[in-house]
């Protein structure tokens, strides 16, 4: 019943919303789930970016690898709100200061081209900037975010502007701007939504759902309270397409009746439009009325009506061709409305009387040249029949279906694998699914080719531009006839339905997962990148891990190539995969050159294998896969850097305590530290007396409690002689007085975005940048992404800065590595990015690192 009820709600009229914001998380849920929930409009949500330059609280995904966790957290967030999601082909590159900042990044016209290709092919009534576009965004990305949705506002509707888009949609133009006030400015004329309205059909508020769905931005720790009570939103009219008094409703000049939408109809057809159109309404506001628990079939005539209305009412549109671009205009638009109401309506009707259409694969993982089963299966719970019910599977082009002989049948099973379904019964299709050898493999459609600069490269295929991924490659298309009543023709409706795997686990129960074809072998190195010392001229064990998908096993031969001086013993090994999801191991002496190494280097090894006949791989699949999103794959090429530089690595014994995912531990063991990852168990314990130094890593404080519970623990192992190092925490560090020392964190925090901001030393003969290695100027040379985050604000005196730093035009921050005497021991805390530069294999970084596990020895 709840289900019907709200998709009735859509069924009023024509309305379509589109809110603009530069990341994941920014968008203001509350007002997204009271538009489409509450209000019943189409509602949309348009990233520029996945996010792939925030932090991630719950793995070791960073830049791409976080965008695809970010984009499912939207999803997830969507799913819940009711709308619907879109990006750009901006790349999330990190924080910036300044609006000019993140244009250099992203081409300014690029940009604005995607964003005007999400407005023409939404066609919003009404567009949501979450950002003014100022200074007062903060964030330049934000800046870049308000300015691009007013330039996108009035350029969508030019159709001089990126004329190439009108070969696959029209130009379109919103009536009414809006911006979202995050605070009240006083003065400005503003229109309140309310939020927190309790809805009996949610049995909660909107505002109670939306924190719900806030709280799936997991990665981003956005965990919200859903409280109740009274809450709302504000919003400022920023632009509009005629006269409209500012503090007017938010639709106020908006035609949203489907009448609206009949515009480019010749004069006679529009008026036999109108009486259909209210011929409809009435039919729609009937089956409201009649929607109840204790019986929702009695919704399903009104609603068998409505459909009736639509069919004839998309039949005038076709027949009745449009004169001039204006009428074709608002034909394009009677024909999306009739699309989209039918498409509603149908699953109102289907849901009201109790038609389940579900869609199961057998496999979860395909791959090439290899095959599965779907069932398809039609449950009619409700109490009307069903005549000539079909299914067909719904591939990719190339793709093999066969319906199994002997299905589709129930009692009264007709020919061709149709059927009727009588009340209660329930009917079932199978069909045999064939995946060509030659298939492409599931990819982020965003990540095929290689980027240009901070901006992704979009394919040919214009569907697919904007939307967070391709679509599932398996689907069921299921025609039904519902026999309202013995007196009128059936009510034809179609259903698709993704088929998704579906499994059950025994400590939970059942699961589902989208299907995904994945290469018949993944190739992987252990570690993405390595720390190599030049003075260690040692061979080293290079494990290559290789696992399968393939029903009856793979054989065959793998290798690592190398580059010139470098070389590998033996030259290549056999393996086995045994069956699907099967996982073998080979390991390889990997010897570096003999010569003497003056200076840093990188050099990439790549592991290659192949089948005896001829079939290579050489991509590791990483399948992303937290429980709040939807499972998606990763591909990255099965390489290994190594950062060979001259760095001394102290002879001490390291306790690491991992937090939110760092490398820091592997950087330790690579630089040939002794080095243990802390278990909670041995955190717990609280005994350090076998370590000279603990690591804290990044965020530990927010994800580790048994280290917040043994942290007066760590603080006496410092002050009984030890050193304690801690990397980068959040707020609560500071807050909750964990440090020896009172310490603050400022809001927002300091931080030095310029990876190539000078570094300026404050004491040149501090140990940490002269023992065992002397820190210069080259080990500040080619960090990534950011200098550091989360710097100190303010410290006690007892606390040593090390060095200051700063963004271009601010004052120096000398919050980023600081040092002081505990006891007879030694605490430090850092906020420089070394999480961002061991991946990236930063000499200076591993050097500087190796130094603060030497502090005080």
């Amino acid at each position: 019943m709840a289900e019907a009820a709200l998709l009735l709600r859509q069924l009023d009229g024509v309305k379509r919303v589109l809110m603009i914001g530069a990341h994941p998380d920014d968008e203001n849920s509350a007002l997204l789930a009271t538009l489409a929930r509450g209000m019943g409009a189409e509602t949309a949500y348009l990233s520029l970016t996945r996010g792939e330059g925030g932090q991630n609280l719950i793995g070791p995904e960073l830049m791409e690898g976080l965008g695809i966790v970010r984009t499912g957290e939207l999803i997830a967030a969507r799913r819940l709100d009711g709308g619907a999601q879109f990006f750009t082909r901006a790349v999330d590159y990190g924080f910036s200061k300044s609006a000019a900042e993140a244009f250099n990044h992203w081409p300014r016209d690029e940009l604005l081209r995607d964003v005007v290709w999400v407005i023409r092919t939404f066609r919003p009534h009404v567009i949501i900037s979450v950002f003014s576009g100022t200074p007062a965004d903060g964030h330049g990305q934000h800046q870049a975010a308000g300015i691009l949705a007013a330039e996108g506002f009035r350029a969508a509707a030019d159709p001089g502007a990126y004329p190439d888009q009108l070969e696959y949609t029209g130009p379109w133009q919103a009536v009414k701007l809006f911006r979202s006030l995050r605070r009240d400015l006083g003065g400005i004329p503003a229109i309140v939504i309310e939020t927190g309205i309790f809805d009996p059909v949610l049995a909660r508020s909107w505002y109670q759902l939306a924190m719900e769905g806030r709280s799936q931005h997991r990665s981003q720790d956005m965990g919200a309270a859903q409280t109740p009570g009274p809450r709302t939103t504000q919003l400022v009219l920023v632009d509009a397409v005629r006269e409209i008094p500012p503090a007017a409703p938010l639709f106020a000049g908006v035609d949203t009746t489907l009448v609206g939408a009949t515009a480019g109809l010749p004069g006679s057809v529009r008026a036999r439009a109108t009486t259909t159109i209210d011929e409809y309404r009435a039919a729609i506001q009937e089956a409201g009325s009649s929607l109840s628990a204790a019986d929702p079939g009695r919704a399903v005539p009104p609603l068998a009506r409505a459909l009736g209305a639509l069919d004839e009412l998309g039949r005038m549109s076709l027949s009745s061709p449009p004169e001039g671009r204006a009428a074709a205009g608002h034909a394009s638009e009677l024909a999306r409305a009739v699309a989209h109401h039918r498409h509603v309506a149908e699953r109102a009707l289907l849901a009201a009387a109790g038609i389940v259409v579900e869609a199961r694969t057998d496999d979860s993982l395909l791959v090439p040249g290899e095959g599965t089963t779907v069932e398809v299966t039609v449950w009619n719970g409700g109490r009307y029949d069903l005549d000539e019910a079909a299914a067909r599977l719904l591939v990719p082009a190339g793709w093999e279906t066969e319906l199994a002989e002997g299905t589709g049948r129930a009692a009264g099973a007709g020919p061709a694998g149709r059927t009727t379904i009588s009340a209660g019964e329930l009917a079932s299709w199978s069909f045999r699914v064939r995946v060509p050898a030659d298939v492409a493999v599931t990819e982020p459609y965003f990540l095929r080719q290689k980027r240009r600069g901070d901006l992704y490269r979009w394919p040919d295929d214009p569907s697919v531009w904007g939307l967070p991924a391709e679509p599932p490659p398996i689907h069921a298309g299921v025609a039904l006839g519902v026999r309202v009543d013995e007196r009128r023709e059936i009510t034809r409706v179609s259903v698709i339905q993704e088929a998704p795997y579906v499994g059950v686990a025994q400590a939970s129960g059942e699961f589902r997962e989208p299907v995904l074809v994945v290469p018949t072998v993944s190739v992987s190195i252990d570690h993405a990148t390595m720390a190599w010392p030049i003075s260690d001229l040692l061979p080293r064990e290079i494990a290559v891990r290789l696992s399968g998908q393939a029903d009856g096993g793979v054989r065959g031969t793998v290798r690592i190539e190398t580059p010139t001086g470098w070389s590998v013993e033996p030259a290549s090994r056999p393996f086995e995969v045994s069956r699907s999801g099967a996982v073998t191991s080979v390991v390889f002496r990997v010897v570096p050159p003999t010569g003497a190494l003056r200076s840093s280097e990188r050099v990439v090894l790549r592991a290659v294998a192949e089948s005896p006949e001829g079939e290579r791989w050489d991509r590791s699949v990483r399948l992303i896969d937290h429980p709040h999103i939807r499972r998606s794959v990763y591909l990255t090429p099965a390489e290994l850097t190594i950062a060979r530089l001259d760095v001394r690595v102290p002879r001490v014994r390291v306790g690491y305590v991992m937090g939110s995912g760092d490398s820091g531990y592997d950087v330790l063991t690579q630089l040939g530290a002794d080095a243990e990852l802390l278990t909670p168990q041995r955190v717990t314990s609280a005994d350090f007396t076998d370590f000279d130094v603990i690591v804290i890593g990044v965020r530990a404080y927010e994800t580790r409690p048994d280290l917040v519970a043994a942290n007066d623990r760590i603080l006496d192992f410092a002050r009984a002689g030890g050193t304690v190092i801690v990397q980068y925490q959040q707020y609560q560090y500071a807050s909750g007085d964990y440090a020896p020392y009172p310490v603050s964190i400022n809001r927002p925090h300091d931080r030095v975005t310029d990876e190539h901001a000078e570094v300026r030393i404050l004491d040149p003969s501090a140990a940490v940048l002269t023992t065992p290695n002397v820190i210069g100027p080259a080990d500040w040379e080619g960090w990534v992404h950011e200098r550091g985050l989360y710097f100190l604000g303010q410290w006690d005196a007892r606390y040593t800065p090390v060095l200051e730093m700063a963004d271009a035009g601010e004052p120096p921050l000398g919050g980023s590595l600081l040092a002081a005497p505990l006891g007879e021991g030694i605490f430090a805390y850092t906020g420089l990015a070394f999480f961002r530069q061991f991946p990236a294999g930063v000499p200076g970084a591993y050097r500087l690192f190796a130094n603060l596990i030497a502090l005080g020895r």
